[in-house]
């Protein structure tokens, strides 16, 4: 063998070797990557359910005090009394709710709660697929932080900013970006999707 056939083995073996690492080495990454996103994506849900536990709370308290102040009220007609008392109780729950979850703006770790939401629903619709976020007109300015947020947490989401803001009061629309499919995580949405759970803590108490 010619001694420019053994450089040019050695040469190949080497490129081997370093291509089979690098390649390790991007597993390793993108593993420790993803497991620190659902780490940090499980910190804003659990800050999120503790807003939600706050408001609960009170809630509960408000309606101990409307029952002993109405429900003695409404003996000549007291079922048609209670279901009426149960809807004001549940629709001012869910309003508290819903305002407790507006404030979530006034706090400085506002932008983490959103890449939260976005890289949630990024993974309900796939992540390969090319994302468009849309937020409240108030939050607009707050979109290149969120997506870059988000971005770093999961190289693998592709997203970009809608122009058009959402109607919405905040929190975040994620829409694929042929327009097909779209995943709600506004306060409206959320709040609606807590009613079962108010409902269920707080009707039993009436």
């Amino acid at each position: 063998m010619k001694m420019n056939e053994v450089s040019a083995e050695k040469v190949n073996n080497l490129r081997d070797i370093i291509l089979n690492r690098a390649g390790d080495e991007r597993k390793s990454n993108l593993a420790r990557g993803h497991k620190d996103a659902e780490a940090w994506l499980a910190r804003e849900n659990e800050k999120l359910q503790h807003e939600v536990d706050l408001v609960l709370q009170d809630a509960r308290k408000r309606a101990e005090d409307i029952r002993r102040r109405q429900i003695l009220s409404a003996e000549r007609d007291k079922s048609t009394e209670t279901l009426r008392l149960q809807n004001r109780i549940l629709s001012e729950a869910m309003g508290r709710l819903q305002d407790k979850l507006v404030r979530l703006r006034d706090r400085e770790d506002y932008a983490d709660i959103l890449a939260g939401m976005c890289i949630e629903a990024a993974e309900m619709l796939g992540v390969k697929t090319p994302l468009k976020l849309r937020l409240a007109s108030m939050d607009a300015a707050l979109a290149p932080q969120v997506i870059a947020k988000t971005q770093a947490f999961n190289g693998d989401i592709v997203m970009t900013a809608d122009a058009d803001p959402a109607p919405i009061l905040g929190g975040c629309w994620v829409i694929t970006a042929d327009g097909h499919k779209q995943v709600d995580m506004d306060w409206q949405s959320v709040t609606q999707e807590h009613a079962d759970t108010l409902a269920e803590r707080l009707l039993p108490l009436l």
